[in-house]
């Protein structure tokens, strides 16, 4: 079956369609850059003592006496490379410091293809994992994880609130433009593999000046799929670029990732676009449908 995502923009209030989730432009007027966890209910699990924070989803523990690595489940926080991606990492690292963790396996893996426990956190009374995606450090992740409906709504807050990665001015830079993300074609006829070019995404210019894009960032929830404008790539107002997954000769209003595989998952997923620098421009969730 055929899906296609169009998004049509006209104000700054929340926009939906076809199960996309809130979206409203980024943001930082009166946002506070933490949100006070809220105290819930521990659920029994494994308990442990933070060893190291490696980045803003995972870190190592100590736990019955072995130090074991943890990857927080349904969340995926920027790599230490990337724009907010120390500050996640330092605001983790203030959650966990001198609390005792309790590590709840929320069904699913017991650990990820790297060996690493994928694990619900919770620290003096705090649910870790929802802070850090209701502070804007981490994105929510749409993978079937039993907290997935909580954390997709915190991380839509957080976007409209422009907290952490979100905010305008998470990258140290001023950017003033109107790029938007109008269509996402996220489940095109056949095995998504097969016609990945049938696969894209739509950007526009609503703006009244032509913005340079070149090197900008097309990306999905994951920590892997990221694709890079061309040089010179510069969107006059009005125009649009269509973003294919497969491959070909960029023309026409057309560009072409030449991913590996397919990219947006028919399940759900959250198309973002950002400066070279990192800065959020736009965000669009959709819920999909298997």
């Amino acid at each position: 079956m055929r899906r296609t995502l169009l998004l049509v923009v006209a104000t700054v209030l929340p926009v939906t369609a076809c199960g996309a989730g809130a979206r409203t432009p980024p943001s930082a007027e009166s946002a506070p850059s933490t949100v006070a966890p809220s105290t819930v209910a521990t659920p029994s699990g494994d308990i442990g003592t933070v060893v190291r924070v490696i980045d803003g989803d995972s870190f190592e523990a100590e736990v019955n006496g072995r130090v074991v690595e943890v990857r927080m489940l349904g969340i995926n926080a920027p790599e230490g490379s990337e724009c907010h991606g120390d500050a996640a990492r330092s605001r983790l690292d203030d959650l966990l410091e001198d609390a005792g963790l309790t590590l709840v396996q929320d069904g699913g893996d017991d650990t990820d293809r790297f060996g690493r426990m994928l694990r619900s956190v919770y620290a003096a009374g705090a649910f870790i994992n929802a802070t850090m995606v209701a502070e804007g450090h981490a994105v929510a992740l749409q993978g079937g994880d039993p907290n997935e409906a909580v954390m997709v709504e915190l991380s839509d807050a957080a976007f409209a609130a422009g907290r952490g990665m979100w905010s305008p001015d998470a990258c140290d830079e001023t950017v003033d433009t109107t790029i938007r993300i109008t269509e996402v074609e996220y489940d095109p006829a056949g095995r998504d593999w097969e016609n990945k070019s049938a696969e894209w995404v739509v950007v526009r210019n609503d703006g009244d000046s032509a913005v340079d894009m070149s090197a900008w960032i097309l990306r999905d929830e994951s920590s892997t799929h990221r694709y890079s404008f061309p040089g010179e790539v510069t969107l006059t107002p009005g125009a649009e670029l269509r973003v294919r997954t497969g491959c070909g000769d960029d023309g026409d209003g057309d560009l072409y990732w030449c991913a590996d595989d397919a990219v947006w998952s028919n399940g759900g997923d959250t198309v973002i676009l950002q400066t070279s620098a990192g800065t959020v421009i736009d965000r669009v969730r959709y819920d999909g449908d298997y």
